[in-house]
């Protein structure tokens, strides 16, 4: 890993609403899918569905997470090998 990798995952990780999402993901043994996880954390979290799909970007942008597509829809997972190896224990966050 690089170092601009290094600090793309750690800026990603620095907002507030992207961290909660990340530990929310970190509970889940299997990819959510996108519907589900964007609608619930709107939510919760009072954000546009926009919003959410923006805050998802920038996580799979830095590759914190992984998207999958099956057809017209999208699942997340963390992507936890990139984590550990920035040094980040998922189940500390």
């Amino acid at each position: 890993m690089n170092d601009t990798q290094t600090i793309d995952v750690l800026k990603a990780l620095a907002d507030e609403t992207r961290l909660s999402l990340v530990r929310k993901l970190a509970a889940q043994a299997e990819p959510i899918a996108s519907c589900d996880l964007v609608s619930s954390c709107a939510s919760l979290m009072k954000l546009s569905q926009p919003a959410m799909s923006h805050h998802f970007t920038k996580l799979v942008d830095a590759g914190v997470l992984r998207e999958e597509k099956h057809g017209t829809a999208k699942q997340y997972a963390l992507n936890h090998e990139l984590l550990a190896s920035v040094g980040i224990d998922i189940s500390k966050l």
